[in-house]
């Protein structure tokens, strides 16, 4: 084995074995409203760094985006009426000490692991599995996706969770959510 795939398998190791959290996903939290809903669980740190590390992220990009709290988030809509938009930019956190922040979406992440000069194959296995920043959903569609949050693991937030149903806007708050 050469000497950096020996550092990076190293690395791993040590992050699979020092770090916090647990193998199984946790809690899942839920709003339904009006024929829209959003539900989320929260992945452990373990899961979420291997993960990405058998897709090829390295070691540190691996950590980086694992340290934080990760959701898997699945939507889902029935709303007959019109079509639903969700974009994550208009979604936000809010941490335990009240303060608002906006979560780094998959174009943030992307742009971090081309200036890493990240492999093309890397960059598409994350790609694929990171929730896209805008969706639009007609009736019966449902997506699934990854979300890094920046909220460190141990802190409760809320995720404020924001859609339009054609050009009414709608918000629900997910409480209590805590990664550990």
């Amino acid at each position: 084995m050469g000497e950096q795939r020996r550092r990076g398998f190293l690395m791993a190791v040590a992050m699979l074995i020092a770090a916090p959290g647990t193998v199984c996903a946790q809690t899942v939290f839920t709003v339904e409203r009006d024929g829209f809903q959003a539900s989320v669980r929260t992945l452990g740190y373990d899961q979420t760094a291997s993960f990405f590390l058998g897709r090829g992220l390295p070691p540190p990009l691996a950590d980086r985006y694992a340290r934080d709290c990760v959701l898997l988030v699945v939507l889902h809509s029935e709303v007959a009426k019109a079509s639903v938009t969700v974009r994550l930019g208009d979604w936000r956190v809010r941490a335990a000490d009240g303060a608002e922040k906006r979560i780094r979406g998959r174009g943030d992440w992307l742009a971090e692991l081309d200036r890493e000069g990240i492999s093309r194959a890397a960059r598409i296995g994350f790609e694929m599995v990171q929730l896209p920043e805008e969706i639009d959903m007609n009736a019966g569609d449902s997506i699934q996706g990854m979300l890094s949050i920046p909220v460190s693991r141990g802190k409760s937030f809320y995720l404020i969770v924001r859609w339009k149903v054609g050009e009414d806007a709608h918000e629900a708050s997910i409480e209590g959510i805590r990664c550990d």
